[in-house]
């Protein structure tokens, strides 16, 4: 007996989503979220992508209206980390920090997580200096912030971040991966400075200042001081729950409708707020259907 006819894990725009349209169509789920509800939409300085918002929107404001709405609608966003999932005699078992609970269908909305530099770069004691989340940083001031990468989230984390401290980019080849539009922003903040091809070399603790951050170009060596260090160097699917086994099974459970894998988990490099509300709304329509099939 399952004790949710659908559980979503993850609260971010595409578990967000999901969670209002089903609570819609009368079906209300169990929404977890082990951390932060809107994902990675917290980093975003400016969305200005994302339809009826005319001079554009924060990310921090479009994740409050986001929350605002699904909480209107009644949906409930529990604070539990899911650490194991299992799928057995066509139930989904699924363990948090606090529990153990059953669903007939699995939305996983669990996003990426950040890549990170080898541990041998690392020296010293640098818990609380070094990020892969700009959020954490935003109350920040008259701070020198050093962030790795040259992609949209390196460019948006980098204006979002010189409005009250001094950035410094580091891109470890010689091309802007983000766009343009974000490029010509950064070139004309006087409060950002970039600096092409720069491979770090290594990251020490510092008596003078937060850390020591040694990075090569070619044959010469240049080294920053910075207070925070802030990496964007890519992300990959956040699916650090699940084992080996359900991995494998993942593929024919999708096939039979019973799970479903939304927003910038299966999106790849395209990692949009847009997108991820429409793989939200047509998961739950899909869910919907299928149960009516089903007659649950």
């Amino acid at each position: 007996m399952a004790d949710y006819k659908v559980a979503i894990i993850g609260a971010g725009p595409a578990g967000l989503t999901a969670a209002l349209q089903l609570q819609r169509q009368g079906i209300p789920p169990l929404l977890l979220e082990r951390h932060k509800v809107g994902g990675l939409l917290n980093n975003a300085h400016w969305v200005e992508n994302y339809p009826g918002f005319v001079e554009g929107i924060s990310g921090p404001d479009l994740v409050d209206l986001f929350h605002r709405q699904v909480e209107r609608i009644g949906v409930i966003v529990t604070p539990e980390e899911v650490i194991a999932v299992e799928y057995q005699d066509k139930l989904f078992r699924i363990a948090t920090n606090k529990r153990e609970v059953v669903t007939k269908i699995l939305v996983i909305a669990t996003g990426t997580k950040a890549r990170i530099f080898s541990p041998g770069v690392f020296s010293g004691n640098l818990e609380g200096k070094i990020f892969s989340e700009v959020f954490p940083l935003l109350k920040e001031e008259g701070k020198t912030i050093l962030i790795v990468g040259a992609g949209d989230a390196a460019l948006d984390y980098a204006l979002n971040l010189a409005n009250k401290n001094q950035v410094i980019i580091l891109n470890r080849g010689s091309r802007i991966k983000g766009l343009s539009l974000l490029w010509n922003r950064v070139q004309e903040n006087d409060s950002i400075k970039y600096f092409p091809e720069m491979e770090i070399e290594k990251i020490a603790s510092s008596e003078k200042r937060s850390m020591d951050v040694l990075a090569r170009s070619g044959s010469e060596t240049m080294n920053f001081e910075p207070d925070y260090l802030l990496t964007a160097i890519g992300r990959e699917p956040e699916l650090g729950f699940a084992d080996m086994e359900f991995i494998k099974q993942s593929e024919e459970l999708q096939n039979q409708k019973v799970l479903y894998l939304i927003g910038d988990l299966k999106n790849g490099a395209f990692r949009q707020t847009s997108l991820a509300v429409g793989d939200g709304i047509r998961a739950a329509m899909e869910i919907e259907k299928q149960l009516r099939k089903d007659k649950v």
